[in-house]
C-alpha cells in the first residue's frame, strides 16, 4: 500500500456505557500518550508493534463513537481537508508530505503555495474529485466530520485508502486543541517532535492569561462569523471559541449551546 505497510484501518461504533472503549479485535501493549487538556484523541501501542490512534467522538453530535487508525510508518503522502491540519504539519515541518489539499486558493501558508503546482486540489465536501484524489497516489487522508461521519469516507475504505479524524475543532479548550499537534506528530512519527513543541504553548497561553486576568478593563462584545443562508453559525459556549475570548478578556455575546443563531 504505497511505501507503508498499514496492520489495519479499522472504524468501530461502540457502544458502551461510559462513552468508548476499545474494540475486543484489539490488544494494547501500551499507553504511548494520554492528552492532558485534549478529550477528543489517544495514542497506543498493540502487541504488534503498531501505533493506534483513536480519534473519540470525532463530529458533532456524536456519542459513543471511536475511530482508529493503525499504523506501523510513517505516512508519506497526505491528503489534508482542512487548512488546520496545514498548520500543523508545517509546525512539524512537513509540509513536504502534502500532496493533496481542499480548496488551495484558500491556504496562504506559503510553502504550500510555494508548491501549489505539485499539489492536487481535489474540491469540497460532498464534491469530491475521486480521479484526482487517486491520482495523487495518498498513503493517508485526514478528515473530519461536522454532523456526522465525513462523505468521503465509504468511498476511501472502497478504494483501501487509509484515513484518520483530526477532531481538533471539537475540543472546549483551546489548549486541548492545540495538543491534537500530538497526534499528527505519532501519525507521521513525529510525536517526540509534537511534545516538545506543545510543552511551551501551555506555558505561554497561560502567562498571557494571567496578564489579561490583571488588567481591569472593560471585557469589549465579541460576536463571530457571518449569516450564511438564513442561518448566523455562532460557536457554542462550551467551544474553544469561547474559552479563548474569555481567556482575552472579551465578552462572548452568544450565550446559547447551539451552534445556530
Amino acid at each position: 500500500m504505497n511505501k507503508l505497510t498499514y496492520i489495519s484501518i479499522a472504524i468501530w461504533l461502540l457502544l458502551s456505557a461510559c462513552g468508548h472503549g476499545h474494540s475486543n479485535d484489539v490488544e494494547y501493549a501500551d499507553t504511548l500518550y494520554t492528552p492532558v487538556y485534549a478529550q477528543g484523541f489517544a495514542i497506543y501501542a498493540d502487541k504488534d508493534g503498531g501505533r493506534v490512534i483513536e480519534s473519540i467522538n470525532p463530529w458533532q453530535g456524536s456519542d459513543s463513537v471511536t475511530t482508529q487508525l493503525h499504523i506501523s510508518d510513517a505516512p508519506e503522502r497526505i491528503i489534508v481537508t482542512s487548512s488546520t491540519f496545514v498548520a500543523m504539519l508545517d509546525a512539524l515541518d512537513a509540509t513536504d508530505r502534502i500532496v493533496g489539499v481542499s480548496g488551495i486558493d484558500y491556504i496562504s501558508n506559503p510553502r504550500i503555495q510555494a508548491r501549489r503546482n505539485e499539489i492536487t486540489d481535489i474540491g469540497y465536501e460532498g464534491n469530491i474529485d475521486y480521479e484526482s484524489l487517486m491520482a495523487a497516489d495518498p498513503d493517508l487522508v485526514m478528515l473530519y466530520g461536522v454532523n456526522g461521519a465525513s462523505s468521503m469516507e465509504g468511498k476511501l475504505r472502497e478504494l483501501g485508502i487509509p484515513y484518520i479524524y483530526i477532531g481538533d475543532y471539537l475540543e472546549e479548550s483551546p489548549l486541548g486543541k492545540a495538543e491534537w499537534l500530538v497526534a499528527v506528530g505519532e501519525v507521521i512519527n513525529r510525536r517526540e517532535v509534537a511534545e516538545s513543541l506543545f510543552a511551551e504553548i501551555p506555558e505561554r497561553y497561560n502567562a498571557l492569561k494571567d496578564r489579561v486576568a490583571e488588567i481591569n478593563a472593560q471585557r469589549p462584545g465579541v460576536m463571530l462569523n457571518v449569516p450564511y443562508g438564513d442561518s448566523w453559525f455562532m460557536p457554542s459556549t462550551g467551544s474553544y471559541m469561547a474559552q479563548l475570548i474569555d481567556d482575552a478578556g472579551g465578552n462572548y455575546l452568544y450565550t446559547k449551546d447551539s451552534c445556530i443563531l
